[in-house]
């Protein structure tokens, strides 16, 4: 278990809200004083901090804080009538409803809430207690004001095992039901260095997609490296890649699959 602490200079508001939420989540709270945050990792694996601006999470790979990610980039090309491959291969439009079972950063979520639009909805789940309150708050901050803001308020993030909630979930219940599991080969890029030691790293099985077959009514997505083998999964449906090193595995459920 990590730990939640404060600026070496938080203010008397700032200071109670992070140890509410420690006390919410049952994480210890250590009060900052003069200790750095390299002394706490020698006690902590990770470090949760509320700064004046946000809660970050601090361990020995690197900072991970909420941010839009590619999510800004895809939607810009969105409004432009770019295609998006993931929207693509989901099939989505609006009003419908989503579940992402691997939340992360919620970049793929922010995509979708743009898709299914004001009627739609996206939930979003993470199993990792420490990326899940990053980008709980992350959202939340969105959700105030700025352009994220009507995406960021349509998603509702949950703190949630994937196979746990689809086991309680009625029959049917969403639209798309959508994975991007962590990739067994990292992806080169620098935003994923602070989150790979905190995510949770879930191998996907067969089993797995049939339970979200059960849940979905129209689609399961996986998105994987291109030379993932999706046929071990039961998704023999695969959207062509062309040049790029992601593609997507899917299971159509109105084609009667």
């Amino acid at each position: 278990m990590g730990a939640v602490t404060t600026s070496r200079k938080p203010s008397e508001k700032r200071a109670l809200w992070a140890r509410q939420l420690a006390e919410n989540y049952n994480i210890p709270y250590v009060e900052r004083k003069n200790h750095s945050l390299e002394t706490l990792l020698d006690s902590y694996p990770w470090v949760l901090v509320a700064d004046s601006r946000r809660l970050c999470c601090h361990t020995p790979d690197g900072v991970l804080f909420f941010h839009p990610n590619m999510a800004a980039v895809r939607l810009r090309h969105l409004k432009a009538n770019q295609p998006d491959k993931m929207l693509k291969a989901m099939g989505l439009g609006p009003g419908q409803k989503v579940l992402d079972c691997t939340a992360g950063f919620c970049s793929d979520s922010l995509v979708a809430a743009w898709a299914v639009g004001e009627k739609g909805t996206v939930v979003a789940l993470e199993q990792s207690l420490p990326v899940f309150l990053v980008v709980k708050d992350g959202l939340e901050q969105a959700g105030k004001e700025g352009r994220f803001a009507p995406l960021a308020a349509r998603i509702e993030l949950k703190h949630a095992d994937f196979r746990q909630f689809l086991v309680q979930t009625a029959a049917k219940s969403f639209d798309v039901v959508y994975f991007d599991p962590m990739f067994d080969v990292p992806a080169h890029s620098a935003s994923m260095v602070p989150l790979r030691p905190l995510a949770c790293h879930i191998q996907l099985t067969a089993k797995d997609i049939e339970a979200a077959a059960r849940v979905a009514r129209r689609r399961v997505v996986v998105k994987q490296r291109s030379f993932y083998p999706f046929s071990r999964l039961g998704l023999d449906d695969v959207l062509d890649s062309g040049s790029s090193p992601i593609t997507y595995g899917m299971l159509d459920l109105e084609g009667g699959r």
